[in-house]
């Protein structure tokens, strides 16, 4: 039997143990990927205010700009997602901020408005709104969940200053700390909005 005929089994043993090591890399690599995707989109459900990502539609948009006709100065979106809400009012003339936790859709919202032609009257932040301090703002727009909303109440109550505007939509802020200034049906998109006292 020649040299050659006996390495050529070994041969082929050493090739299919690199494939399957290559294979195994490529899993890993896999499910470690989509951890690294996933996880920012799914972490909210472990905090203690749960606040999933939901688009808002167009026409919450087109009522959320009717309301804060003639507001001016700087707004913010307290969990501005894919970025249409801060786009849309740089397009209504707003110099426009919105905070985000996650990271992916914080890049995503850059380069949507980079390619809207807003990037010079918008910025995207990776921020907590927990620790973000509201009180640069003129106008705020919430888009929260249930549960956040008392604390949310209180936070905005202390930092906003006299005739912030504020639209909460999906639910309404705390009416023991706010009073409501007007409130629009939307199906299951309702609006509310409040006014900082000048007291």
């Amino acid at each position: 039997m020649s040299v050659t005929a006996e390495t050529a089994p070994q041969s082929d043993a050493a090739a299919r143990k690199r494939r399957k090591l290559w294979l195994g890399v490529g899993f890993v690599g896999c499910i470690a990927g989509s951890i690294a995707f996933a996880g920012p989109f799914l972490s909210p459900v472990l905090r203690k205010h749960c606040l999933p990502y939901l688009p808002a539609t167009e026409n919450t948009i087109k009522l959320l700009f009717s309301e804060l006709k003639g507001a001016r100065g700087p707004l913010i979106d307290l969990g501005s997602g894919d970025g249409r809400v801060v786009i849309a009012a740089a397009k209504q003339g707003f110099i426009a901020h919105g905070i985000e936790l996650n990271i992916w859709l914080v890049l995503y919202s850059r380069l949507r408005s980079l390619l809207a032609g807003t990037s010079s009257r918008t910025k995207f932040y990776r921020a907590d709104l927990w620790k973000t301090d509201l009180s640069p703002y003129n106008s705020i727009i919430v888009f929260g969940g249930e549960s956040m909303m008392s604390d949310l109440s209180v936070k905005l109550k202390k930092e906003t200053v006299a005739n912030t505007d504020i639209i909460s939509c999906r639910f309404p802020l705390d009416s023991n700390v706010w009073d409501t200034c007007s409130m629009i049906e939307d199906g299951h998109n309702p609006l509310w909005r409040y006014k900082q006292s000048s007291d």
